[in-house]
């Protein structure tokens, strides 16, 4: 029998054996002698089109509840790839091959099982985690359609498949039982988990077993974004009795997502928290090994591993808790180094969670309790400690980029040495923060305190030989050594190496920390850190310099910009003076005269800009000059977090310059914060990189807060000491420059010199008759020759 088939209409088609049996089939691409016993072959001479029967049959039009709008047809694919029409099915969001039941004016399509999907007459109550009603579905393609709950794929044999055409989801009869909490609290994660679908073509690695899931339910964490466990992985945990949990055998643990087994092991496996070898008793993860999951069979813990706490306080980082987490689960955090050892954290290790905060520290690391060091010189905590540490474990770093002195700009080849815990910052350790003062074994009768090398008498004597009385031999002019005035008894640093190794380990608890330059210093004891911590768990929301200059009233923001007016009407009347402001930038050959000039241009000043803008008629906060840094309080006064340690030093040492001042307590303060960021530039800028804009910005700082009443007599003192090295400099400077420049001149006549005398034998006869004329000539008058010839 002969037929007619819409894919080949131009011949008939007559049902017979497989003429062509490696042809194949153009509505399933499967061969056409795979399938039945016979084919639709076409009946004319020289054509090789052929079917399946089963093809063939398929009825060319179907309504499907994928899309109940219009019904769809079955017809060739027109998007070719080498040869082979490929489309995505718009049910189970597969690629397939072949016809498709398709829809053209919602350009929708459908593969041929998933087009006879059919919904069943019962239905079922809404699920209380869908909320769409569920129904039961008819002839579900195998290993199409997965089970939301499980992950499984569904079909209608033995388990019923539920599900929602709308939303393309599906689920077990059996799964849909199940009982699954909205929320729950799991021992692998620190924050609550919320039962949540994947997105739509999202594949997700589930934190526990590591393998990856789309198009199924999932408990996720609101706060981590990147965190998610499958539902079988969430919901295995056992049971809550404290005997169970607490069991030698078996135990669950927040460093792995899967309960774990005791077992003796026999071979030697690295444990994941300290990568030590695991032998004999041995925390494994028999869970995943049982369902085949690769990541969980390198699952290894000592049993004293599993110890360690959760939580800690550390010196190196006081601001907040460092948690033990393991780093493949933060894809931001994998592969940094940590703070402590500058060594790439690859696996398990205390971080910080904080937001915007990477602080990270092994778990080795963690153990040794070194206090941490703040330091007036550096906004960054510091440590002090063996580089051996670093050289030994990153050679080529250490190689190729030498360790330098932040400081003397020189290599750091000792074995101490003072380091950031933050940057790139490092010290030697005669650069860095010492204590102050020390006892010596051959001078017990007095402190020695850390001094300047050479001392002064030293230099007054004019010696050529410096010798440490400590041990009587010479040491180097040009370290710091301790010393006492009184008796004028010298000790250089290898003498009493070992006793500011311990001070600097906090042995002695708190010591007074101080550099040669003046920067201070302060030891972070681990005592400390955890009070730290906890003061500021109590504040979870850090205050800014911002957040306060909000809250100010109409008046305070009046006498503020008073105030800063007031120095700005100091300029103008030191401009009215008379003054030519381009004197100050003349030559310094007239050093004296330049000297007045250039003070005269500091005392004219610059302009101060106001932490508040003008918005028609209210005033704004200016985020430019009102940065959002944090600020802490010390004594009555609230600043910046990097002017702490300088406001403490200027109390301890010159009580409340603002006293005497009538301002109000609020401007006062932001008065002292704008005092503390001048000190800072000042203690972070070497005097030879200083520019005359600094100079300006430090003077009129100082000029304002001297018109309010501040007692900052002292600080103006310092900077005019500044001031004068920073002319001396240029100065100097100018006169080399000057004195090269005549140099070079009179090296340049003395050569045109030689270069005219060298050129006398070579002049020719023209020159030299010009030059016997002159000679003849010179003492006689033009026309001499005219009268008597």
């Amino acid at each position: 029998m002969e037929v007619k088939y819409f894919d080949h209409p131009h011949h008939l088609l007559s049902l017979s054996k497989p003429k062509y049996g490696s042809k194949d089939c153009p509505v399933c691409f499967k061969k056409l002698g795979s399938i039945g016993t016979q084919t639709y072959n076409c009946s004319a001479d020289g054509c090789r089109y052929g079917v399946h029967e089963s093809c063939a049959k398929l009825p060319q039009e179907v309504q499907s509840p994928f899309h109940p709008p219009h019904p769809l047809t079955l017809q060739r694919h027109r998007l070719y790839v080498d040869n082979y029409s490929f489309f995505r099915c718009g049910g189970c969001n597969k690629n397939c091959l072949g016809f498709a039941y398709r829809c053209d004016d919602c350009n929708f399509q459908l593969d041929r099982e998933c087009a006879f999907m059919r919904q069943g007459k019962e239905q079922l109550d809404k699920h209380p985690n869908h909320n769409h009603p569920l129904a039961l579905f008819e002839k579900v393609p195998t290993e199409r359609y997965k089970c939301v709950v499980c992950g499984k794929a569904c079909c209608s044999d033995p388990d019923p498949t539920y599900g929602c055409w709308e939303c393309r989801l599906f689920i077990h009869g059996s799964c849909f039982k199940r009982k699954l909490p909205p929320e729950m609290h799991h021992f692998y994660h620190s924050h609550p988990l919320t039962l949540s679908a994947t997105p739509s073509h999202l594949h997700i690695t589930c934190k526990a077993c590591y393998q990856e899931f789309a198009w199924v339910w999932y408990y996720s964490c609101k706060h981590c974004q990147d965190f998610g466990m499958d539902i079988g992985c969430t919901l295995l945990v056992l049971p809550t009795s404290t005997a169970s949990i607490k069991s030698e055998t078996q135990i669950q643990h927040f460093l792995h997502g899967h309960p774990l087994s005791l077992r003796n092991n026999q071979e030697v496996r690295p444990c994941r928290l300290c990568e030590k070898g695991c032998t004999g008793p041995t925390y494994v993860c028999n869970y995943g090994r049982d369902n085949n999951y690769r990541t969980c069979n390198y699952i290894y813990f000592h049993k004293s591993c599993l110890e360690l706490p959760q939580q800690i306080c550390h010196p190196f980082h006081p601001y907040h808790l460092l948690t033990l987490l393991d780093l493949s689960h933060y894809s931001s955090r994998r592969y940094r180094k940590c703070n402590a050892c500058r060594q790439h954290a690859f696996f398990i290790a205390y971080i910080c969670e904080s937001y915007n905060c990477d602080f990270i520290l092994h778990v080795e690391c963690s153990t040794v309790m070194m206090p941490a060091i703040t330091y007036q010189g550096h906004s960054h905590l510091l440590q002090f400690g063996d580089l051996q540490k670093f050289r030994d474990v990153d050679k080529i770093v250490i190689e190729t980029n030498k360790l330098k002195c932040s400081a003397c700009k020189s290599n750091i080849s000792e074995s101490y040495a003072f380091t950031c815990l933050y940057c790139d910052f490092n010290l030697h350790l005669h650069c860095g923060p010492l204590p102050y003062t020390i006892k010596h074994k051959d001078h017990i009768i007095h402190p020695l305190f850390l001094t300047n090398s050479p001392l002064q008498e030293e230099v007054e004597d004019e010696t050529d030989e410096f010798y440490c009385h400590a041990c009587e031999e010479e040491r180097d002019p040009l370290l710091p050594v301790y010393y006492c005035a009184e008796c004028q008894f010298v000790a250089e640093f290898k003498c009493v190496f070992s006793q500011l190794i311990l001070l600097l380990k906090g042995e002695y608890e708190d010591v007074e920390l101080r550099t040669t330059a003046g920067h201070s210093g302060k030891l972070i004891l681990k005592n400390m850190a955890k009070d730290m911590v906890q003061e500021k768990e109590q504040v979870k929301t850090a205050l800014t310099l911002y957040d306060i200059l909000k809250s100010w009233s109409t008046d305070e923001i009046e006498q503020l910009n008073n105030v800063l007016r007031a120095g700005e009407r100091t300029i103008v009347i030191a401009k009215e003076d008379g003054y030519d402001e381009d004197c100050a930038r003349e030559t310094f050959l007239f050093f004296d005269k330049t000297y007045t000039r250039f003070m005269k241009v500091l005392d004219q000043g610059t302009k101060v800009p106001t932490p508040f803008k003008s918005v028609g008629e209210f005033a704004e906060v200016s985020s430019e000059w009102a940065p959002k840094e944090e600020v802490v309080s010390v004594g009555d006064y609230i600043v910046t977090l990097k002017s702490a340690s300088i406001l403490k030093h200027l109390l301890s040492k010159h009580k409340d310059i603002s006293a005497t001042s009538m301002l109000r307590p609020r401007v006062k303060n932001y008065l002292f914060n704008m005092l503390c960021e001048c000190i800072y530039s000042m203690i972070n800028t070497k005097v030879v990189d200083i520019t005359e804009n600094l100079l300006l910005n430090w003077w009129t700082c100082l000029k304002i807060l001297q018109l309010v009443e501040f007692k900052i007599q002292f600080a103006f003192d310092h900077l005019k000491r500044v001031v004068h090295a920073y002319l001396g400099l240029h100065f100097g400077k100018e006169e080399d420059i000057t004195l090269e420049k005549i140099d070079r001149d009179i090296q340049a006549l003395k050569d045109r010199r030689k270069h005219i005398i060298a050129a006398e034998s070579t002049k020719s006869s023209l020159i030299k008759e010009c030059l016997r004329e002159a000679s003849i000539l010179k003492h006689v008058s033009a026309g001499t020759f005219f009268l008597y010839r």
